[in-house]
């Protein structure tokens, strides 16, 4: 927030040039402010850097964890995939793919910068949508125990947050 107004003026700047050029420069600058300012652009990312050999690693040890597949949580097995438990039948399974959906969408548009430049901010959007329809696709063939796992770690993830957020406002003012 505090570096914005030097970038919409970079912005305005850069507005109607398109040669190589220019967008170098634009570049340039926009790696100068991020340096004055501390900002480090990958840094959102960190988190799910970290959570994606986690994630993995828990999907492996479910997979081989035969109780998971005889246990149950409510109305939902699981050792089942909703894409199975849809061709039985069981529409309820269709809860978790959209809590999956949603959880994921929440997390990602809580976690989107403020501070972005018109394309930087198109190009966040784009990556957001293609992950969203790759967990929202994959959520139908995962079991519901890993379902029921994102869910929970992404619910926990929001409210850490939300906290934080809540926190370092009362901070800074």
């Amino acid at each position: 927030q505090k570096v914005k107004p030097e970038m919409d003026k970079l912005e305005k700047k850069y507005a109607n040039k398109t040669d190589q050029e220019s967008m170098m420069m634009k570049s340039q600058e926009l790696m100068a402010l991020y340096k004055k300012y501390d900002i480090n652009p990958l840094s959102g990312c960190l988190f799910s850097f970290i959570q994606l050999p986690l994630f993995m690693a828990f999907y492996e040890s479910l997979y081989r964890l035969p109780t998971i597949f005889e246990g149950n949580v409510g109305p939902f097995d699981l050792g089942v995939s909703p894409l199975v438990a849809l061709g039985n039948g069981s529409y309820q399974y269709l809860i978790l793919v959209a809590l999956v959906f949603v959880v994921t969408f929440y997390s990602f548009k809580l976690n989107s910068g403020a501070s972005m430049s018109p394309e930087q901010a198109a190009q966040m959007k784009m990556m957001r949508n293609m992950s969203l329809i790759m967990i929202g696709t994959a959520a139908f063939s995962i079991s519901s125990a890993i379902s029921f796992y994102w869910i929970t770690n992404s619910s926990f993830t929001i409210f850490q947050n939300l906290y934080v957020k809540k926190v370092a406002k009362k901070w800074y003012q």
